[in-house]
């Protein structure tokens, strides 16, 4: 590799490195109450709706990130993961999630934080909350989340 690559690919990983942090510093902001006018004017960009679709980007860019690291760490994992998204949407869709259960706060919180795991943890944290889901009565889940429970129960058991 040239020189001039080894740079490149340097630049490439500081970009993916400052994409995070910008990422944390925005989501970071919000919790403690900035809106997304504010964020927008410190960004340096026109509205918003600018600042939301930045971070939504920043979000994608991560994610795609964590996939292939999925991916290199073991081909089943990322099976767990789009599970765990998936199992995410629904309970997120969900407003009246937390009477469904008595974990039902727990599992969210879990699921929550498995999206942005590293591989090591992702797999632990599915394990959790199949189940916690599975102690909870599935006639009491929705549909679609016995649906996303299946998915990632059939991930799992085929994780290498």
């Amino acid at each position: 590799m040239t020189a001039e690559l080894t740079d490149l690919a340097e630049v490439a990983a500081a970009r993916a490195r400052l994409d995070e942090h910008e990422r944390e510093l925005i989501e970071r902001a919000r919790h403690h109450g900035a809106t997304w006018h504010q964020i927008a004017a410190v960004l340096g960009l026109a509205s918003r709706q600018a600042a939301q679709q930045r971070h939504q980007r920043l979000v994608e860019s991560a994610r795609a990130r964590r996939r292939a690291l999925d991916l290199a760490y073991a081909p089943g994992l990322a099976a767990v993961r789009a599970a765990v998204v998936a199992l995410d949407r629904w309970i997120e869709a969900d407003q009246g999630w937390d009477a469904h259960f008595t974990r039902a706060d727990l599992v969210r919180q879990t699921v929550r934080a498995a999206l942005d795991a590293g591989p090591g943890s992702l797999y632990a944290l599915a394990v959790h909350i199949a189940a916690d889901l599975s102690g909870a009565g599935e006639q009491r889940l929705p549909l679609p989340v016995r649906q996303a429970l299946a998915e990632l129960r059939q991930a799992l058991s085929t994780e290498d």
